[in-house]
Parts: C-alpha cells; structure tokens; sequence
C-alpha cells in the first residue's frame, strides 16, 4: 500500500522476489476465468503472471508510485492477456463491476491496522464478488515463539543490481512485535555499493502492518458477509492445523 512508495523502485530487488505463491493463484484464475481483481497488485509481480496464461486481470493499489512501475514495465512485455492499474485504497473502493475472482495475496490484507479497517475493507470487496465467485486471502501464520521475543535479528536479506544501473544495492532487514496491538514493524536498510564494493549511501525504511491469527478470520469473514469455503495451510493446499506457517482463505459471498 502507500507505504511501498518510498521503495517502489527497490521493491522488485526485495521484498518482491516472492514466488511460492504463482501456481496456486494461477490455478484459481483459470477456474474462475476472466477478469481477476487483484487489491495490492504492487509493480505486478501476480498480475503479469496472470496475464501470461491470458487472463484479464485488474490490478487495484493505492501507490501511485508502486503502479508506475508496473506500468513501466507492462510498456515493455507483451502478453495474451491484460493488466489494467487502478489506484484505490482498499478500504474504500467502487469499480462497478463484479469479478468470479478476487484475490488479496502476498500478505496485503494485513497491511489494515485494525479490526475496523479489515471489516471496512472486507466490505468494499463484497459487492465486487460475484454471486458464484470467491474472494482469496493469504497471509502467514504468526510465529508466536518470535512474537513472544519481540523481534528478530537483523540480516542481510537480499543483494540486487541497482535501479540506476550501475552497481549493486544490498538490503538488510528486522522485525519487531507490538504485542497489545498485534502489530509488526519491518525495518528496512538499502546500502547502495559501487562496482568496487565501496559505499554510496543509504536508505532506511519502515512498515507497519497487522499481523491475523486463524481463529480471527472466520467471524471476520461472516461479519462482513462472507462464507469460508475452504481454508489452507500453505499454498500446496494442505490442511490449515498447528503446522501451519501460511494461512490461505477461500470465501464465497453468502
């Protein structure tokens, strides 16, 4: 969401690298069909893979600056199928439209700080599913044992050419735990080094987000509308139990 907007240029380099996720949501889109409603479709790593199976798909973020790089590089790739970006904050939203497939990926529902936003988002959604279409959720299991420690140790996380094309930007990373309000804060650190591994300067960022327990999303979705038809443990469509490090949710409109 907005808070991607200082890092839009660095995001593909981290944290956007992710990919455990492409097969499960490409096999929900070509069962639903087009068009798919993708809410923080970033610089479009999902969407552009969605639209490489010949999917339409539109793709919803309220950061101007992470959909111009979409756009920046949708200029330069050609696919069967279409993305259209659309800037709108989540918790607010109206495109007149109803879609067999919605989907929220890459933990950017909980980038809503409260239980308020979730239900205001949760309802924005609603009229946007069709009557036989679903809505996905997918976020990570927060890891008690961590939370309980208050934060994890500081580590390089990734290396990766730098936007301005000449040597190479190095990204560090911790998180810290705000218990009584179940939030988390990724600190972020982007060293630019030369070609001969000296310094150029830095960049340090935050983000803040709310991390979902499983037992909160149930009654979430039913008050807002919503039936679980099916829930996941990781995006091999394994069952959602005490193992679980991710938390997938299928819902249908009641």
């Amino acid at each position: 969401m907005a808070q991607y907007d200082a890092i839009a240029e660095l995001y593909d380099g981290y944290p956007g690298d992710y990919a455990d996720d492409l097969r499960f949501f490409a096999e929900e889109a070509k069962a639903a069909k087009s068009p798919v409603l993708e809410l923080g479709a970033g610089t479009g790593r999902l969407s552009f893979c969605l639209a490489a199976l010949g999917l339409e798909v539109v793709g919803l973020d309220n950061s101007p600056a992470m959909l111009r790089e979409l756009r920046r590089k949708q200029a330069h790739q050609a696919r069967p199928g279409r993305v259209w970006a659309v800037v709108a904050d989540m918790r607010e939203f109206a495109l007149g439209h109803e879609f067999p497939l919605v989907i929220v990926p890459f933990r950017t529902f909980l980038c809503l700080l409260t239980r308020e936003e979730q239900e205001r988002s949760l309802r924005a959604i609603h009229p946007h599913v069709a009557r036989d279409g679903r809505l996905i959720l997918a976020f990570f299991v927060p890891p008690r044992e961590i939370i309980a420690r208050g934060r994890t140790p500081e580590q390089e996380a990734a290396r990766f050419p730098a936007p301005e094309g000449e040597g190479e930007v190095v990204a560090r990373a911790w998180t810290e735990f705000a218990k009584e309000r179940q939030l988390f804060t990724q600190h972020l650190t982007y060293e630019w080094r030369d070609e001969r591994d000296r310094y150029v300067r830095t960049l340090q960022h935050q983000m803040t987000a709310r991390y979902v327990f499983p037992e909160e999303v149930p009654p979430l979705l039913e008050a807002c509308g919503y039936r679980v038809a099916a829930a996941y443990g990781d995006f091999d469509r394994r069952p959602l139990d005490d193992s679980a490090f991710e938390q997938i949710w299928v819902a249908e409109r009641r």
